[in-house]
């Protein structure tokens, strides 16, 4: 036990934990109900020694970190803790998401030169060259945040139903809205990649998130999915490699 390490995404919708068996534990950033994740931490064992995170919601992160110091676990965090190993090419550094440079950094460490679009609540989408220069990307919004703009906007319309099968032309309103939300955000996509693969043409196409799914199911561009790019992203800041 004494390399065991748990890894956690403190992302807008979801807080991810995993552990060294691949075990996960999730719950909402909004409201986290973390009751069982003594049982996960320590689940067979003692408690897990050491836990790193990365987190985009600073309440959740709180959450998670006084629920760990209970157990008696140490947790650090990256980009407080644990610094970007790239050399970042970003002006605005300081407002600049650990979550993006993390993926970025797990796409080099995996493939060189890569272009990472993570699907989460945004959509990022973000650049690093086989040098391990991070060149930054762009920030679109998710397809449920697409979604849910629409219904804010034009409240006669229909919520978009993320699950459909689309096609244009659609025959009904409620498949034209959600042909518009999921193919409009599939082809934003698709152009943010273009864009960004002008910047690095020998990039490789990584994509991870939870509507990463939507994204593979209607895309033409050739990729990898790593639902776990971030985990990944977090164990090699850990063991510096």
């Amino acid at each position: 036990m004494a390399d065991a390490l748990l890894t956690i995404d403190c992302g807008n919708s979801t807080i991810e934990c995993r552990d060294d068996r691949g075990a996960v534990f999730t719950t909402p950033s909004a409201a986290p109900d973390l009751e069982a994740l003594p049982a996960f931490v320590c689940a067979g064992a003692a408690p897990t020694p050491r836990a790193v995170a990365v987190s985009v919601v600073p309440r959740a992160l709180a959450a998670v970190r006084a629920a760990l110091a209970a157990l008696g676990v140490d947790l650090a965090v990256a980009g407080e803790d644990l610094l970007c190993p790239l050399q970042l090419d970003y002006d605005t550094v300081a407002t600049l998401g650990a979550d993006r440079w993390l993926a970025a950094f797990a796409a080099h460490r995996r493939c060189g030169a890569a272009v990472v679009v993570d699907c989460g609540t945004a959509t990022t989408v973000d650049v690093v060259t086989a040098a391990g220069v991070y060149l930054g990307g762009a920030i679109a919004p998710g397809p449920a945040a697409m979604a849910a703009g629409l219904r804010d906007a034009a409240s006669a319309l229909p919520t978009a139903d993320l699950n459909a099968a689309v096609a244009v032309p659609a025959k009904s309103t409620q498949a034209s809205v959600d042909a518009g939300v999921l193919l409009g955000w599939v082809g934003a996509v698709e152009r943010l990649v273009q864009d960004a693969r002008a910047a690095a043409p020998d990039a490789r196409l990584l994509v991870t998130g939870g509507a990463a799914p939507r994204l593979l199911a209607r895309t033409s561009l050739t990729c990898e999915h790593r639902p776990a790019l971030l985990h990944e992203g977090l164990r090699a800041l850990v063991s510096g490699r």
